[in-house]
């Protein structure tokens, strides 16, 4: 009979393999995830992670519910746009550093502090106003939303001086937190829990466009134009997706936790569990965020001024950049179940060629130094995002919520770190720093143990079936416990009558 016992039975062969501990105590938490319920968004100058799973994933509104298929498509296709658009605006400073840096008369290392500016921004905002906009239906948040992000770009958009531009780079950056804190939920619950993977990798869609499209329009249109253009464009495209958002979206709000007929949330967490594990996950994406920004960060002026690259070739570049990261995310994928930790290797190693490619300082070095660039991160950010979520000791949300802490933090440090080496050293010295910490990174990573990645190695399948394996085996044993004290007490009494 080849039914799902048998099946789990026959694995016990793989037991020596996974040096596995004792079987989880009462306190164990009760649910893992199959697969990693997180996405990152696949572009070169950044990451978010992004929970698939709604905190309650058999839950759908009332709301949701009378959504006809033409409306929830059209709503996925608003959040897709605004996951562009605030995927475009946070890059925006990398590609406009040189005009804006003309433009307000500072020095382009002064232009870097926006984007940790707009890093802390994220790391500080994202759980208060996720706490606080938690009772808001998703139609007020989301719209709401966009009108604070839209009042961000006009404030950015008519600056004059270095400090209005930072105020607007902050205030747009806070709505980014939020936008990126409740999108998935968002539009999982638009649909099925069967199509939900679907839905968000629709909004991925729109974060990976913003790489290969839109850092590049950014660039033209801010060499043609002004480097203010681009930002009145995303005011107007901001307040289109706050009108269509408000139209589109389900008006209800969330039920109360604590209401009688809310269904019982059901978290998932990591299948290896691991505070330490965890903890190295997060230094190695923090070291390497502080690699790629201290370089990435003014890598427009390292494009014209040191490798001699023409400023028509840069939007080029970053469209190239874009599209090679979108497909080495998507090429990578299926390694990452069995080879988390060694596909965070190689994509460090890319990095590494990466930086010693641009550390030449030549024109045709800095093209391929691109190509590697826009690999090498793409691959590391989709593997170690799946290496933390094998190991988060809390909820997925949590450990994701934790990651893009510890990635943001590193976003806001390199540029600190690369503006002073500008000041200091020039442009020059920026990709031998990178490569040193990116090195740094690799040690790090190398440090894992044989073990852990002969555990890492086996799919989350077979840790599910082996975990049901031994729950039957710990419940045979409490029944054959019980039943055996039952049948020595009837022996006893029986010999006692007799």
């Amino acid at each position: 009979m080849n039914d799902p016992i048998t099946r789990t039975l026959e694995l016990e062969p793989l037991g020596p393999l996974l040096d596995r501990e004792e079987p989880p105590g009462p306190d164990h938490h009760p649910y893992h995830e199959p697969e990693p319920t997180t996405l990152t968004i696949p572009v070169v100058g950044g990451g978010e992670a992004v929970v698939v799973d709604e905190p309650e994933p058999g839950y759908r509104s009332t709301a949701a519910l009378t959504l006809s298929p033409r409306r929830a498509g059209l709503a996925l296709t608003a959040l897709a746009l605004g996951a562009f658009a605030t995927g475009a605006n946070e890059a925006s400073i990398v590609a406009l550093s040189s005009q804006i840096a003309r433009g307000l008369d500072v020095p382009v290392s002064q232009v870097g502090l926006l984007a940790t500016a707009f890093a802390l921004t994220v790391v500080v905002a994202a759980i208060p106003l996720t706490v606080v906009t938690r009772r808001l239906s998703k139609r007020v948040a989301l719209s709401g939303t966009f009108v604070v992000w839209t009042a961000g770009v006009v404030l950015a958009a008519s600056a004059t001086a270095l400090p209005q531009l930072a105020a607007g780079r902050i205030v747009s950056a806070a709505a980014h937190a939020l936008f990126w804190a409740i999108v998935a939920p968002t539009a999982a619950s638009l649909f099925a829990p069967h199509l939900r993977a679907r839905s968000v990798t629709r909004i991925m869609v729109g974060a990976a466009a913003a790489g290969v499209v839109g850092t590049p329009l950014i660039t033209v249109a801010g060499g043609s134009l002004g480097w203010q253009a681009p930002y009145w464009g995303f005011a107007a495209l901001g307040v289109l997706l706050a009108v269509a958002l408000a139209l589109l979206l389900p008006g209800n709000a969330p039920p109360r936790p604590d209401a009688p007929d809310a269904p019982a949330p059901q978290h998932a967490r990591g299948d290896l569990p691991s505070l330490k594990a965890f903890v190295r996950v997060l230094a190695v994406t923090f070291t390497a965020s502080v690699a790629m920004t201290t370089t990435w960060t003014y890598i427009v002026p390292f494009y014209t001024d040191v490798a001699e690259v023409g400023p028509r070739t840069v939007p080029i570049l970053f469209a190239l950049g874009g599209t090679v990261a979108v497909g080495t995310t998507l090429a990578v994928t299926p390694f990452l179940v069995k080879h988390a930790v060694p596909t965070v290797a190689f994509g460090l190693v890319v990095l590494s060629a990466a930086w010693s490619l641009l550390a030449t300082g030549v024109g045709w070095a800095a093209i391929l130094g691109q190509v590697a660039q826009g690999a090498g991160w793409a691959v590391l950010l989709a593997a170690l995002l799946n290496w933390a979520m094998r190991h988060t000791p809390w909820r997925t949300e949590v450990g994701a919520s934790t990651y893009t802490v510890a990635m943001n933090s590193g976003a806001a440090v390199g540029p600190l770190v690369g503006g002073a080496l500008v000041e200091q050293y020039g442009l020059r010295a920026l990709p031998a720093v990178s490569l040193g910490l990116t090195l740094l990174a690799a040690v790090v990573t190398a440090g894992v143990d044989r073990t852990m990645l002969r555990r890492l190695s086996v799919p989350r399948q077979v840790r599910l079936a082996l975990e049901a394996r031994d729950a039957m085996r710990a419940r045979r044993q409490e029944w054959q416990r019980r039943t055996g004290s039952a049948l020595r007490a009837h022996v006893r009494d029986w010999a006692e009558l007799s």
